[in-house]
């Protein structure tokens, strides 16, 4: 029986858990899955390809055998982790409709898993290769989140798209090309906190629809093959010296055992950034321009490693004098990223350099794509303030927000970013310390950073006569 428009938005809200696979098996099958392919390429007179030398699972400490989401959380990070990638005319539209498509296609089985409803698994209606790449990303990096955060208990998590990143330092025509001729991690997970150095993790999502083996139960190959490319994709960003940063490779099956299962392999590191002192220079509120063009050919150094010498390697590498620039350049990306977000295109404009795209959000949008801030709502003592749009469940019309905390959204529009770090750690904590649960008129998800999408049935609706 088909949902109503009042069970959807229910169930957006209804916490179930998502299945994490990350064994030495699995490690084992990666490492095979990867000779397999480089004898191939050998065979064909090709260089191996370079990935991470070491893939492990996650510590169980960081990740236990499933984590509990609800279906907002995964849409909600599909929102944020594509709201700066697709710029263009239509971003107004495309930031909401990217993860609100999927909101009738995830429910908590009877085993109370998350899993897909009956229009999830209908390929003629969702687009199984579409779907595959977009919700993949919003449990990759749910997931990834999760990981980090446990990892550093104390930080806030900050998630940046990798090439919007890369185009404020390295030259367009490497910047820009697809991941096959230029591999780069998906996205940079940035774990702040005000008078700390900031932690960094790269990140490569995912996703598929195959099956598991029945008889087995082992993960099909093209799981494997989806963490194996996650090596060599994080492989192809360094900060600092060679293989010093953290990575996380996730390929989510969204029609696995019992429901969705995200498969996680890392390679362990600590990345850190300089220590920036707000008020003084060098902070992130100061504007950044683009680098004229950081090098990528022969960027990397790699040391003597497994009896191979020394020798440098294609790459984006960000050098010990451009760590500094890269923590301004990721704060000020991430804060580009809420205020994009909450429909604040000028004050989006103002932490993006020129090539990252700042004229996309400096011109008028065309009429009924626009994302303008100036919607509120208020859940219990709190307003928060973005943009809103409406779109259909059946015959029932929704509002969907997405917004912040109207004091956090006041400083970036103001470009305090360090004072909004400071601001937004504080009430992490507060809410951190208390067990209150926010009350709405339909389906609300909110995240550590300020930010928040909310669903609502419009109670009035115009109807043409029969």
């Amino acid at each position: 029986m088909a949902r109503t428009a009042r069970q959807t938005l229910n169930a957006l809200s209804r916490s179930t858990s998502v299945h994490v696979r990350s064994t030495k098996e699995l490690a084992t099958h990666a490492e095979s899955g990867a000779a397999a392919i480089d004898k191939k390429r050998r065979e064909k007179g090709q260089e191996p390809v370079r990935r991470k030398p070491e893939l492990r699972p996650i510590a169980r400490t960081e990740c236990d055998r499933s984590i509990e989401l609800t279906p907002w959380r995964v849409l909600h990070a599909v929102a944020r982790g594509h709201v700066l990638a697709s710029q263009g005319m239509g971003r107004g539209l495309a930031e909401h409709w990217l993860s609100l498509k999927f909101c009738e296609a995830l429910y908590g089985n009877r085993a109370d898993s998350m899993d897909l409803t009956a229009k999830g698994r209908t390929p003629e209606r969702w687009y199984k290769g579409m779907q595959a790449r977009e919700l993949a990303v919003g449990f990759g990096l749910a997931v990834a989140e999760h990981i980090v955060q446990q990892r550093y208990p104390d930080h806030l998590v900050s998630v940046v798209d990798t090439s919007t990143v890369l185009r404020a330092g390295w030259p367009l025509s490497v910047s820009q090309r697809n991941k096959g001729s230029r591999p780069r991690p998906d996205y940079l997970i940035e774990a702040w906190k005000p008078g700390e150095p900031s932690k960094v993790t790269f990140v490569a999502c995912k996703g598929n629809h195959q099956k598991p083996s029945k008889r087995s139960g082992q993960t099909r190959s093209t799981t494997v093959r989806q963490l194996v490319k996650g090596a060599e994709l994080t492989e192809g960003m360094q900060i600092g010296q060679w293989n010093t940063t953290p990575c996380l490779m996730l390929s989510t099956e969204l029609m696995g055992q019992g429901g969705v299962v995200v498969n996680v392999l890392q390679s362990p590191g600590e990345a850190l950034l300089p220590l920036r002192i707000p008020g003084a220079t060098g902070n992130a509120d100061e504007e950044i321009r683009d680098k004229s063009g950081i090098p990528y050919p022969n960027a990397v150094h790699i040391p003597r490693h497994e009896g191979r010498q020394a020798r440098t390697v294609d790459g984006f590498q960000v050098g010990e004098d451009d760590l500094g620039w890269f923590g301004r350049l990721l704060a000020r990306t991430g804060a580009a990223g809420l205020t994009a977000f909450s429909g604040g295109g000028e004050s989006t404009a103002r932490f993006l350099t020129a090539r990252q795209g700042r004229e996309h959000y400096e011109v008028p949008a065309f009429a009924a794509t626009s994302s303008v801030d100036d919607a509120e709502i208020e859940v219990d003592d709190k307003r928060f303030v973005g943009t809103d749009h409406v779109f259909r469940i059946g015959n029932v019309r929704i509002e969907a927000f997405s917004g912040m905390d109207q004091d956090l959204y006041a400083l970036l529009k103001k470009g305090c970013i360090e004072e909004y770090r400071q601001k937004a750690y504080e009430l992490f904590l507060a809410r951190r310390n208390t067990q209150k649960t926010n009350r709405w008129n339909g389906s609300i998800s909110f995240h550590n950073d300020g930010t928040v999408m909310a669903l609502s049935i419009l109670s009035i609706r115009r109807r043409r006569p029969l």
